[in-house]
């Protein structure tokens, strides 16, 4: 059951460091984050899965850390020696990470990184390995060298981290959205990732045809452009409109739940042109390569 309490603990610290880190990025964006391979981007999955850890880890590890108090109450009473040395290896990892922590505010402060944003989740690492740190400290005096430390101490720790992680599920159903947003979330995506694949089939025939195809359905019974459609249903098939406007350009258009503004700035996958859109019906006029198109070359000129 200890062995259970110190995986729940680092779920639970895991969790909860990631939901404020994921608060942080929604309400204080990064420029620059787009450009960093998904580093500090707002994920509303991340949040919900963060949620739900909680929700689950940290009342079984309150209600296992009580029964491992309980069982000690009496002196007679021993620990393993596995329990003290991975009791020990947590402070020390605790301990490295306050000091890690705090290197990295000061070099980042030294370094001219003085958003709101940086120091937020410096002090979210700090708060969490601090209380690990605090209430671990404790434990082993209480435990392995049977001082007396007042039961208030703990319920103090209990009732802040209680606070800490209410709060922050709190902000993370503000942050996240609701599970109702999530579903018209995933429907809009798997809008967008369709988007892009009809919009490949039709510059794959366009390249390889010398010329646009008639209609969707023209290429969706087409063995060879099936592939693009492997995953589009009959049903979605009939949401999406194309039309030809010239040689090389066709119009594409589907339906959408929700405005890309209101996804909590999280980046979607698939074709970037349908990324940013609006909610209802939204059209993009795509353009298309020719197998043959031919380069002007001016006439030659006598010399030549």
């Amino acid at each position: 059951m200890n062995l259970l309490s110190f995986f729940l603990l680092g779920t639970v610290a895991t969790a909860l460091g990631t939901l404020y880190f994921q608060i942080i990025n929604k309400y204080f964006v990064d420029p620059l984050a787009a450009l960093s391979y998904g580093i500090g981007q707002f994920r509303t999955s991340a949040i919900h899965y963060s949620i739900a850890a909680l929700i689950i880890g940290f009342p079984l590890y309150l209600w296992l850390e009580i029964f491992w108090f309980k069982r000690f109450s009496h002196a007679e009473k021993k620990e393993s020696r596995i329990s003290k040395w991975i009791t020990y290896i947590i402070l020390l990892i605790a301990a490295g990470t306050i000091i890690g922590d705090l290197i990295s505010a000061i070099f980042n402060f030294l370094q001219g990184e003085l958003s709101p944003r940086f120091f937020l989740k410096i002090l979210t690492i700090l708060v969490v390995a601090g209380f690990v740190f605090w209430f671990y400290f404790l434990e082993r005096k209480k435990i392995q060298y049977k001082k007396e430390v007042p039961s208030a101490y703990f319920k103090i720790i209990a009732g802040l981290i209680t606070l800490i992680i209410a709060v922050g599920i709190v902000l993370g159903f503000f942050a996240g959205g609701t599970p109702s947003q999530a579903r018209l979330q995933k429907f809009d995506l798997e809008t967008v990732n369709n988007l892009s694949q009809i919009g490949n089939a039709v510059n794959t025939f366009a390249s390889s045809q010398n010329s646009l195809p008639n209609s969707l359905s023209e290429l969706k019974n087409n063995p060879t452009y099936t592939s693009y459609f492997y995953n589009i249903t009959d049903e979605k098939m009939s949401e999406y409109e194309y039309r030809i406007k010239n040689n090389t350009q066709y119009e594409l258009c589907g339906t959408f739940n929700l405005a890309s503004s209101d996804l909590n700035n999280e980046p979607y996958g698939g074709d970037p042109m349908w990324n940013i859109h609006g909610a209802g019906r939204v059209c993009r006029t795509l353009t298309a390569t020719l197998s043959n198109i031919q380069i002007f070359k001016p006439a030659p000129t006598p010399q030549d």
